[in-house]
Formats: structure tokens, C-alpha cells, sequence
């Protein structure tokens, strides 16, 4: 299969949860321009009206998707017929610049910010910032306590560019698996919430 072929599996996945309908079928990704030897991908994205209410989800949802088929080294996405593009596209450029820094830094946290994983079950949200404490992106998650060893890979998946996990109440087992088998650097916060926790690693190493 070819990397545009994965590509456009990987995009059939993402629908828009208004129409009930995937972004291919839907016809909202088109101009592919894909350089296989070096994981470079250029596309455009067009939301289905000039004012969607989705259209800036929808766009970081089809480039997080895009971003993760291996085989991807670098997205450039580019936004038409959109209210907002001019915005969009420059916010789109700016996460370009930051992917290219590296050593990004992850907490997943759950819907009120506490730093998972602690009492809650669930971490709704995987938050990423830039090395320099940059706000990079959010997706939401459904990775659960009970299921995180065995889902370790789909967890890793989540950790894309990611160089620096932050959480809370880890195991030394799971901790030495992330560092050992995946190359993470794991920060064991002392604090329960996102800003705290952020705010402790970066007083840590500056």
C-alpha cells in the first residue's frame, strides 16, 4: 500500500460528527502532494460551508490523523473557503515551526484538568506543549487505568513527536517501559493539576 493509499484509510476515519460522514466521501481534502522518500505530505482542506462551526476542529482532527500514519515526517495542511482561514492557516504554520523543534512535552489530564492518571478512570484529554511551554494541541482520549498496560501501544501511538510524558501515581514498571522500550523521559509530578504539574516541570529545568 502506498503512503497515499494510508493516508486516505486514515482520513476515511474522520467524520464530521454533524453529516455523519467521513472527510474522503464528503469530498473536504483534496490537492494531495505527497514526497514518500522524505514522509512529506501537502494537502488542502475546504469545510463544507464558509462558516462551519467545526471547521477549525475538523481541520486539527484530519491533520492529527494524517500526522500518524507511519511513514509521515512533516503535515502541511492549508485551509480554503473558510471564514477563518486566514487564522487558521497561520496557527497551522506556527505548529509546523514548533513540530520541527522537537522534544515535545505531553500531560494527559482529565475534563477538569487534574493530571491523570489519579482518581478519575478515564483521561479525557492528551494536552501537548512545545519545550517551551508552548500550548501545541489537545486530543481527547479514552485511555483508561484498567487497560493501560495492555493498551500500551495505542497509548504510544497518542505520543507522537512526544519526548517528555508529564503524569502522576505512575507504576516503576510502566515508567521503566515508557523510558526503556519507547525513549521517553518521564516526569513523576508532585502536583494535581495541569497548571501546577506544567509549572513544577518547567521550574525543574529551566
Amino acid at each position: 500500500m502506498s503512503l497515499k493509499d494510508k493516508i486516505i484509510e486514515a482520513l476515511k476515519k474522520v467524520q464530521d460528527p454533524e453529516l455523519k460522514q467521513d472527510v474522503v466521501s464528503l469530498k473536504l481534502v483534496y490537492d494531495f502532494d505527497i514526497d514518500e522518500e522524505n514522509g512529506i505530505v501537502k494537502f488542502k482542506f475546504m469545510p463544507t460551508t464558509p462558516t462551519c462551526p467545526i471547521g477549525v476542529q475538523l481541520a486539527l482532527m484530519i491533520r492529527g490523523a494524517v500526522k500518524e500514519v507511519p511513514g509521515v515526517k512533516k503535515v502541511q495542511l492549508r485551509v480554503e473557503q473558510f471564514v477563518y482561514q486566514d487564522q487558521l492557516n497561520t496557527y497551522l504554520e506556527e505548529i509546523e515551526k514548533e513540530e520541527e523543534q522537537g522534544e515535545h512535552i505531553a500531560i494527559a489530564t482529565d475534563k477538569d484538568g487534574n493530571v491523570w492518571p489519579k482518581e478519575c478512570n478515564k483521561a479525557e484529554f492528551f494536552m501537548t506543549y512545545t519545550k517551551y511551554g508552548n500550548f501545541l494541541s489537545a486530543r481527547e482520549n479514552t485511555l483508561t487505568k484498567d487497560g493501560l498496560t495492555d493498551n500500551i501501544v495505542k497509548f504510544v501511538n497518542l505520543l507522537a513527536d512526544i519526548k517528555t510524558l508529564i503524569c502522576k501515581n505512575i507504576s516503576p514498571e510502566f515508567k521503566e517501559k515508557l523510558e526503556k522500550h519507547y525513549g521517553l523521559n518521564v516526569f513523576v509530578t508532585t502536583k494535581s493539576t495541569q497548571k501546577e504539574a506544567l509549572a513544577e516541570f518547567f521550574n525543574r529545568n529551566s
